[in-house]
C-alpha cells in the first residue's frame, strides 16, 4: 500500500522472511550483511560501512553491472531496538545531485517456530518529494527485499547443512552404517578413493561405507575441520579436507586426510547428496598421500 498527500510520498511494503528476528535485525546493521542483499537489481555494493549506535552513519555505494553508474546511499541510524526496530535516514548521492532526504523505519515480529524461524518484516520510507523517485525507489526495494529473502535463506540452509554433516560425523563415530546413508540420494553417484572410481546408486555407496567402517577397527573420528558450503536455490555445493582419525588398542594414533567435494539437492523440503567427489592426492611417482 502507498500513501501519499500533497507535500510527501511514501513507500510501505510487509514481507514474511525465512529467518528469526535477530538475524534479519542483523542483516539491516552489520555493513558486511547490508552489502549482500542491499543493492537494487542490475547493481552490485562496492563499498559498506556502518556503525550501529544512535547517531553512527551508515553507508553503501553501488556500481551498476555495466559499470557505466555509480551512486551512494547513507544516513544515520536513528533509533535501534534490538531484533525489534530499526530506523534511520536515507540519502541518494547521484554524482552532482543529492536528493532529499527520507525516513526508513523497519519492524521486526517473530512469527515463526523455533523449526520454522519466520519473520514479518515492516518498512516504511517517508518524506519523498518527488513522486517518480518514490516510484523508481519502490522497484529497487522490493528487488532489494527478493534479494534479502534469498540470503535469508541460503544462510538458513547453510545451518541446516551443518546439522546434517554433526549428525553424519557422529554416525561415522558410532560405525552406524545406516544413519550414514540418511542423506544419501538413491541415484548418487560418487567418486570414491578406490576403483572403480565411479559408484552409483545408494546401495554401492553403502558397501563403500561398510568396507570403511570395518577398515577402521580403533576409536575412529570423522570431520572437515573448515567446511565451506555456497547454497543456491535448492542447489548447494561444499568442500573441505576430510580429517580421519583412529586410535587403535594400543593406544597409536593414525590420522588421514583426503579432499572432498559435495553436492547436494533439497528434495521434500531436506537436503539429500546426489554427488560427491573424495580423492587422495599423489606424488610424481602416483602414490597417494594422506598426509596435510
Amino acid at each position: 500500500m502507498t500513501t501519499t498527500d500533497s507535500r510527501t510520498f511514501s513507500i510501505d511494503v510487509t514481507r514474511e522472511l525465512p529467518a528469526a528476528p535477530d538475524r534479519v535485525y542483523h542483516r539491516w546493521t552489520d555493513a558486511d550483511a547490508l552489502a549482500r542483499w542491499f543493492a537494487p537489481p542490475t547493481y552490485r555494493t562496492v563499498h559498506a560501512e556502518a556503525d550501529p549506535r544512535i547517531g553512527g552513519a551508515w553507508r553503501l555505494d553501488f556500481a551498476a553491472d555495466s559499470g557505466e553508474h555509480r551512486y551512494t546511499e547513507q544516513g544515520i541510524f536513528r533509533a535501534l531496538d534490538p531484533n525489534t526496530r530499526v530506523e534511520l535516514t536515507l540519502q541518494q548521492v547521484d554524482g552532482e545531485t543529492t536528493n532529499s532526504e527520507t525516513l526508513v523505519t523497519v519492524t521486526f515480529a517473530d512469527i515463526g517456530t523455533a523449526e520454522h524461524p519466520r519473520t514479518l518484516l515492516r518498512f516504511t520510507q517517508s518524506g519523498y518529494t518527488s513522486l517518480a523517485l518514490r516510484n523508481a525507489n519502490q522497484d529497487g526495494w522490493l528487488g532489494c527485499f527478493d534479494s534479502l529473502d534469498r540470503d535469508l535463506a541460503a544462510d538458513a540452509g547453510a545451518a541446516e547443512l551443518r546439522a546434517l554433516f554433526a549428525t553424519w560425523f557422529d554416525a561415522s563415530t558410532r560405525k552406524d552404517v545406516d544413519a550414514q546413508m540418511e542423506p544419501i540420494a538413491d541415484d548418487i553417484v560418487s567418486y570414491e578413493h578406490d576403483t572403480p572410481q565411479e559408484y552409483r546408486g545408494v546401495e554401492a555407496v553403502r558397501a563403500v561405507c561398510q568396507a570403511g567402517m570395518e577398515y577402521q577397527t580403533g576409536d575412529f573420528r570423522w570431520d572437515i575441520p573448515d567446511l565451506q558450503i555456497r547454497i543456491a536455490g535448492d542447489v548447494a555445493v561444499t568442500w573441505g579436507l576430510n580429517r580421519m582419525r583412529n586410535v587403535a588398542s594400543d593406544g597409536s594414533v593414525r590420522v588421514d586426510w583426503s579432499r572432498g567435494t559435495r553436492i547436494f539437492e533439497r528434495r521434500d523440503g531436506r537436503w539429500q547428496m546426489i554427488h560427491q567427489h573424495v580423492s587422495f592426492p599423489v606424488d610424481s611417482e602416483g602414490r597417494a598421500s594422506t598426509e596435510r
